[in-house]
């Protein structure tokens, strides 16, 4: 599974749990976005680690590149949709900010489809690997 096809994946299920309203299921993403953020296992890393198992595929400790700060891009994508979408569904800011989630599912499934994320892109800019 690749970073691309997650994003799809990602992007599809929240605006359909928005759409339909399954508000633990949303919770359930949230929760997997935090974890991924917090722990970098990734599911499409760990999906492809279990298809492959002879592959060597790992996440790179970004040693032998030249940038700014030594996290992934990826990584801090996951921590950008929990925060955006978690301030979209508290209660308190859920008729100030609803379309926070809206929004950052749309942009998820068009990266998918484009393969063109800009938020990887701008946090790669800024020296995120």
């Amino acid at each position: 599974m690749t970073e691309r096809a997650y994003r799809l994946v990602v992007g599809i299920s929240m605006l359909g749990f928005l759409f339909f309203q399954l508000d633990y299921a949303m919770w359930a993403l949230l929760s997997l976005m935090a974890i991924e953020g917090l722990t970098n296992w990734r599911i499409p890393i760990l999906v492809s680690k279990a298809l492959y198992p002879n592959d060597n595929i790992e996440v790179t400790d970004g040693e032998n590149q030249h940038n700014s700060f030594n996290y992934e891009a990826e990584r801090m994508l996951r921590w950008i949709v929990f925060t955006l979408v978690l301030l979209g569904t508290i209660k308190h800011t859920e008729e100030l900010l609803w379309f926070f989630p809206w929004f950052v599912g749309l942009m998820l499934l068009l990266a998918g489809v484009t393969g063109i994320c800009p938020m990887v892109m701008a946090l790669r800019k800024i020296g995120l690997k």
